[in-house]
């Protein structure tokens, strides 16, 4: 993207305190107004590949008030389950460098959509984690929430960087990824062999960890793709979205090491009814990498259309 593209979005956009709340499942409630036509019959809906949406257990209480067989959005935007996360929204830009340190499909910069953590977590972390031991959640040189001029900050669970082009109304997920739960996972599991004589600190690290992993283990990747896609559609007004598999996306991003999670490029798409395409993102065949890389090798993306 244009680095204009992406301030004028960040500029143009609430500021700071876009609340998004998430429970287990709740991809679910949000994606079927956004896949399935008002009055369709829910028996062709179930033989689609939308069909795993309805059996999830967030949305049966929604299809209680179907009696006619229809789907009617009103039932399923009114789907509300506890308990639940409070998340914080907020932009930042990404790139701009190189592209193979960069990671980007294209050369030029990502919008990213950073998914933080409530005031709450803020207090449990301070509470429970020493000052001195703080670094073990430190991100550097990826796109978190930095502290602002007015001192407002909040920790970032995880981001999403995005491609975008507002003529073709499409976009790209380049990326999901966290730094925090990494390190949930790495300190739940290794603080013990620095603990030493202080005991009581790590102890209450691991502590910590864990909390962050029982709360947030099993839901924070589905929350931050959907996340993705209600600002995608909400705000911007995007209705196609495509999503990297592993293996094309780490030859466009040039990622030789290091590579990201296979199941954010393969499960997690298929859980949100992604499906697998030969065609790609219509901006980018104006790319000259992109285009080479395409006769190099056969590319495939994934891809949701949003009504």
């Amino acid at each position: 993207m244009d680095i204009k593209l992406v301030s004028e979005i960040i500029a143009c956009l609430p500021a700071g305190r876009t609340c998004f709340p998430y429970y287990r499942d709740r991809y679910a409630a949000l994606l079927l107004p956004w896949v399935v036509e008002e009055g369709a019959l829910l028996s062709s809906v179930k033989k689609s590949r939308f069909g795993s949406l309805l059996s999830r257990p967030s949305v049966k209480s929604a299809l209680v008030h179907c009696g006619d067989g229809r789907f009617h959005r009103e039932h399923f935007c009114a789907v509300w389950e506890e308990p639940h996360e409070q998340f914080l929204l907020t932009l930042d830009r990404w790139g701009g460098g190189h592209r193979a340190e960069s990671q980007t499909s294209r050369p030029g910069h990502n919008l990213v959509l950073q998914v933080n953590l409530n005031e709450g977590y803020r207090q449990l972390f301070d509470r429970l984690v020493a000052e001195d031991l703080k670094y073990w959640f430190r991100s550097y040189g990826h796109p978190v929430m930095r502290e602002r001029a007015n001192g407002f900050h909040r920790q970032t669970l995880g981001w999403i960087r995005i491609d975008l082009d507002l003529q073709t109304g499409e976009a790209v997920i380049e990326e999901i990824q966290t730094d925090w739960m990494r390190d949930a996972r790495f300190a739940a599991s290794h603080s013990a062999r620095y603990r030493q004589n202080r005991l009581l600190e790590y102890e209450q690290l691991e502590q910590y960890s864990r909390k962050i992993l029982e709360r947030l283990g099993g839901i924070w990747d589905e929350a931050l793709l959907s996340a993705a896609l209600w600002f995608l559609r909400e705000e911007i007004g995007i209705k196609t979205v495509w999503y990297h598999t592993f293996e094309s996306g780490s030859r466009l991003k040039r990622i030789k090491y290091r590579h990201p999670p296979r199941s954010l490029y393969s499960r997690l798409p298929r859980k949100f009814c992604f499906e697998l395409s030969d065609e790609h993102p219509q901006f980018l065949s104006t790319s000259r990498a992109y285009r080479r890389l395409q006769r190099k090798h056969e590319l495939h993306w994934f891809r949701l259309n949003l009504i």
